[in-house]
């Protein structure tokens, strides 16, 4: 078969090759996990670290952490474009359609942010930047909940994961959101400058509890996309070979 299919029951379909649906959600967490990890611990190790904790996105310095970043993160926004379709594909008639389709939109509309924060860093592009990854924090958690909501039976295994995840993400959503808007109106007042001209040493204070819950926010939607592999592993015959094939 020429081309691609998407809606290819076991999987997506590459001309003569198949994607199985498994190996794309272990490469939607995989890839971003090792792209974050690497630019962090390059940026840490090759001294460019303004303080410590830090933001992710200030790992995508100049250098080869940016390049790191900039890469992975791209590279992420296509497979979790790709999955969140798949789950459409595999589950609408099943789910609840009508859940499951805002839900995918969501998801569609994480993944190509995703992929324009990927080059939008935060040095050059403030702006853009802090849009784009509101979407992708609050869209990808979005996604995630309404997908667990709109599968009737969920794998327990797969369940109990999404529910942890979902439960942190949510918690360090919120406690990365309220102390960071704390601290940029107290420094915002105290210094007279605008949002966005506010240095970063100015809000470190705020930034030591941020951080961290920035980073807890990104483990657990990395969780959240795992938890699906359960499901798809119950799904049509996937779980006889899920491997990429010819």
């Amino acid at each position: 078969m020429a081309g691609w299919d998407i809606k290819n029951p076991e999987g997506i379909r590459f001309s003569s090759y198949v994607l199985r649906d498994v190996h794309l959600v272990k490469l939607g967490w995989m890839v971003p996990l090792f792209t974050v990890l690497g630019a962090v611990s390059l940026h840490l190790l090759l001294g460019n670290h303004r303080d410590i904790p830090f933001f992710i996105s200030e790992s995508d310095f100049p250098g080869i952490e940016g390049f790191v970043f900039t890469a992975g993160l791209f590279v992420s926004s296509v497979f979790q474009f790709l999955i969140a379709l798949r789950l459409y594909f595999l589950f609408k008639e099943k789910a609840r359609p009508r859940v499951l389709l805002v839900g995918t939109m969501l998801g569609v509309a994480s993944s190509t942010h995703l992929s324009v924060l990927a080059f939008a860093d935060m040095y050059q592009y403030l702006s853009i930047h802090v849009y784009t990854s509101i979407i992708v924090f609050h869209g990808g958690f979005a996604w995630a909940f309404l997908a667990h909501l709109s599968l009737p039976n969920p794998n327990p295994i797969g369940r109990r994961l999404r529910l942890v995840s979902l439960t942190l993400a949510l918690v360090s959503l919120a406690v990365m959101t309220t102390t960071l808007a704390r601290g940029i109106d107290e420094q915002s007042t105290k210094l007279g400058l605008a949002p966005d001209n506010i240095p970063l040493d100015q809000l470190q204070p705020w930034i030591d509890i941020a951080a961290p819950a920035e980073f807890i926010l990104f483990f657990s939607l990395l969780g959240c996309l795992a938890s699906f592999s359960w499901d798809i592993l119950g799904h049509a015959n996937q779980f006889e070979n899920p491997s990429i094939e010819s």
